[in-house]
């Protein structure tokens, strides 16, 4: 291999999963990238758009990961940021809930069947690097980027998380990647914008920070991810984030923790690093420090030209760069990519988003679901008996339709819904005007707080809390559901009853609706300590109260022998060639078919499961309705 085929091993731009024209300038890039810097990968990623983030999509990622492949001399290794799926980058993936929605549902087991079930989708799609899981112990209430992305406070809880959910990815044919080493849970800055600072002794810090770290390479985790923090116990340079230290990630990782595998760093256009240094300088003391792989560039030819003449100079050993360069041949061989590069894309409707899938993670978000209060009895809701529902969607972020998984399985639980909805972009919160109590018999304040980088908190704004504290104000019950972030819970001590979802994807979404009402139990406890307020391990159980559909007894049947008389008369008279009644009582229910299908004498009976067309019934429902009055 010549030098720059070496070096190109070592870089790992950016691309999005959607159609690209070959002649469009997006495609161009890619080809040099692949052609003439002669990378070792990609990062598969999102963009954002006039709606907010917009996601890969499957198919796209697929063909233009196979075009890529078909033009690279050596195989390339794809990457993806699939903390909680491949639906965080992929729009019809699989969507898991966040980490500590996972942790608090109490079971590590969940995490090894996220790990699993995310290499297998990946790997259909292309993707064999899983830069995940968060190995972070989030133990600062303030910290704005990792918040629900780590498995909780506690750095023994954290491990056994994030070991379950390294074998799942290993031992399904994918890379795993522990991060953000040496622990990105304590910092109240985001390493997206500017260089964070840990605090703590080295004494603390390998009591804390360290320890899913040492477990995660224990585990067999094939990757580790430096963030872009400043640890003063282990980098005396306040200037120099972990990503180019010599002493954190030669010094620590390689000397002290024995680690083999690969280093690779957060993203390099990220705030931590680019505030400090020129592309191309960074590139060169990432390497000098230890860095087998330099992630998601922001001048992909400004790093291949800083690192070929820092090696033609002598300022890298020629040894140094062919260290890393074996580690990541040996990886892709590991995977099997020398002998076979390409997507499947014939089977892989097969093998991606499958139904059983999208089942297990409903599961699991089910699990997490966590009571933290309920002080006025209100839960379950029983959705057998008439309930008019105000719901208020807040989000905290810019979002087009906050609410809108919960709405629909809100909507046909109860008597009728009168929504509304506020984002910080599009709906402000000061435009809301509450309705009268009167004309309501019970309010949902759903919280929606992501984590999301360069926006530097995880609360919601004053307009919003104020909207939430006059409801709670109105004299009518209130549940707050939130989503996200642990810590809102302290803003509102007034809340009598507060259901919390650690994850604001779509199954938490339906999760938390799903514990409302009682169809699943709420078993969560809390894996964060919320000062003032909770304390880690909280958690109100309540059994489930799903409604079910009983047979009918005989004596109701009896009961409806003149409506079963009457379908038969209908038939008798050629009204109708066939027919199904169902008659629900409480929670008993009769199914009886009727005739046949159709008048021909060849034409199949009637059978419960028959489906007929709702304009078969419109005459017959409203003429019915109309005459009751």
């Amino acid at each position: 291999m010549t030098l720059r085929e070496k070096i190109g091993q070592m870089l790992m731009p950016y691309y999005f999963g959607v159609f690209t024209s070959t002649e469009s300038a997006d495609y161009k890039e890619l080809l040099h990238q692949v052609e003439e810097n002669h990378v070792g990968g990609f990062i598969l990623g999102t963009q954002r758009g006039p709606l907010g983030i917009e996601r890969s999509q499957v198919y796209p990622t697929a063909a233009l990961t196979n075009e890529l492949q078909k033009h690279a001399k050596l195989p390339l290794l794809i990457g993806a940021d699939f903390e909680t799926g491949t639906a965080m980058r992929i729009d019809e993936g699989t969507s898991f809930p966040s980490p500590m929605a996972v942790a608090a549902a109490n079971d590590p087991r969940a995490a090894y069947t996220i790990g699993k079930i995310t290499a297998l989708e990946a790997r259909a799609a292309g993707v064999r690097w899983i830069f995940a899981p968060d190995a972070d112990v989030n133990n600062n209430p303030d910290n704005p980027i990792i918040n629900i992305r780590s498995f909780g406070e506690d750095p023994q809880q954290v491990s056994e998380y994030v070991s379950q959910f390294i074998r799942g990815v290993e031992e399904n044919s994918g890379l795993s990647s522990a991060k953000h080493f040496p622990g990105h849970g304590n910092v109240s800055v985001d390493s997206h914008l500017s260089l964070a600072t840990v605090p703590g002794s080295r004494k603390e810090l390998e009591a804390t920070e360290l320890v899913p770290f040492r477990v995660a390479i224990a585990a067999g985790v094939s990757s580790v991810m430096p963030g872009h923090l400043n640890v003063p116990a282990f980098e005396p340079d306040p200037s120099v984030p972990a990503t180019i230290s010599r002493n954190i990630m030669t010094g620590l990782l390689r000397d002290e923790l024995k680690f083999k595998g690969l280093i690779v760093t957060d993203a390099m256009d990220m705030g931590g690093v680019t505030s400090q240094f020129a592309p191309g300088d960074a590139a060169v003391r990432a390497v000098e420090a230890g860095a087998d792989v330099l992630l998601q560039l922001p001048v992909p030819d400004a790093a291949m030209a800083a690192l070929e003449e820092a090696v033609k100079s002598g300022g890298i050993p020629a040894a140094r760069i062919d260290e890393s360069v074996r580690r990541i041949l040996q990886a892709k061989a590991r995977l099997g990519l020398d002998k076979d590069r390409l997507v499947d894309i014939d089977h892989l409707n097969d093998k991606f988003a499958k139904p059983e899938y999208e089942a297990q993670a409903q599961a699991i978000a089910d699990r997490g679901v966590t009571l933290l209060r309920d002080n006025a009895h209100l839960l379950p809701l029983d959705a057998t008996r008439p309930l008019r529902v105000l719901l208020v969607s807040l989000s905290a972020d810019a979002d087009p339709y906050p609410g809108e998984n919960i709405e629909p399985e809100i909507r046909w639980r109860v008597e009728s819904l009168t929504t509304l909805r506020a984002d910080t972009q599009f709906a402000s919160a000061s435009w809301l005007k509450l309705p009268p109590p009167e004309s309501y018999d019970l309010g949902i304040a759903a919280l929606f707080v992501r984590v999301a980088d360069r926006k530097g908190n995880v609360g919601l704004p004053d307009n919003q809390r104020a909207v939430v504290k006059q409801m709670l104000a109105s004299g009518k019950p209130v549940v707050v559901v939130s989503f996200g972030s642990p810590y809102l819970i302290e803003n509102f001590p007034d809340a009598k009853t507060w259901l919390a979802e650690f994850s604001t994807n779509d199954v938490s979404q339906r999760a938390a609706v799903r514990a409302l009402f009682g169809q699943v139990a709420t078993q969560g406890q809390i894996p964060v300590t919320v000062p003032g307020a909770e304390k880690r391990g909280d958690g109100i159980r309540l059994a489930a109260n799903p409604m079910t559909l009983q047979p009918a007894p005989a004596d109701l049947t009896s009961r409806l022998k003149p409506a079963f008389d009457l379908m038969t008369r209908a038939i008798t008279d050629s009204a109708i060639p066939g027919g199904v009644l169902a008659v629900g009582l409480h929670d008993q229910l009769i199914v009886r078919p009727f005739g046949k299908l159709t008048r021909e004498a060849k034409s199949p009976a009637v059978t419960a499961n028959t489906l007929y067309d709702m304009a078969s019934l419109t005459k017959v429902i409203v003429t019915t309705t109309c005459g009751a009055d």
